[in-house]
């Protein structure tokens, strides 16, 4: 992340999930590194196996808006977002600030806002975003179809 600025709480110190101001670039570097568990341009940066823990449910915390919580990563598990494949899980910062990753679809969609009052529909703009992508792929409620690995979208590195 090159436009990254971490600050402080005003007790002085590092929260990790909230004081975090980055572009949508970086937001999308940091969701690539989850997508590609970890590993970014080749060398690993997160320890093996600790994407599958953040992407994972936990048994702490739900919510009726956002589905189920992992480490610091909302999951799509209980498919709160029903068009949405079931392996999505996502960042929810201050004012409707999302990182979405989709590993099946090869996907981070960022989404930047200043949202107050009305709320955009998560699920029918994701649905959107994919769709946009795999044109002739419907995702079906509850069914979360998977496009095969040379079916997807070609990633470049950033």
């Amino acid at each position: 992340m090159f436009h990254t600025i971490l600050e402080v709480d005003p007790g002085g110190t590092f929260v990790g999930s909230t004081y975090c101001f980055a572009t949508a670039r970086d937001w999308a570097r940091f969701g690539l590194l989850y997508m590609n568990d970890g590993v970014w341009c080749g060398e690993r940066i997160l320890p093996v196996g600790w994407v599958k823990f953040t992407a994972a449910p936990s048994c702490t915390k739900t919510n009726i808006h956002l589905g189920e919580y992992g480490a610091l990563w909302w999951v799509n598990t209980d498919h709160n977002y029903p068009h949405v494949p079931k392996d999505c899980f996502f960042c929810q910062g201050y004012f409707g600030q999302y990182v979405w990753v989709i590993p099946s679809k090869k996907l981070v969609i960022v989404r930047l806002s200043d949202e107050e009052g009305d709320h955009l529909d998560n699920d029918a703009f994701l649905s959107k975003v994919i769709n946009s992508f795999y044109p002739t792929q419907r995702l079906s409620g509850k069914s979360g179809n998977v496009v095969p690995d040379d079916k997807a979208p070609v990633m470049r590195r950033p």
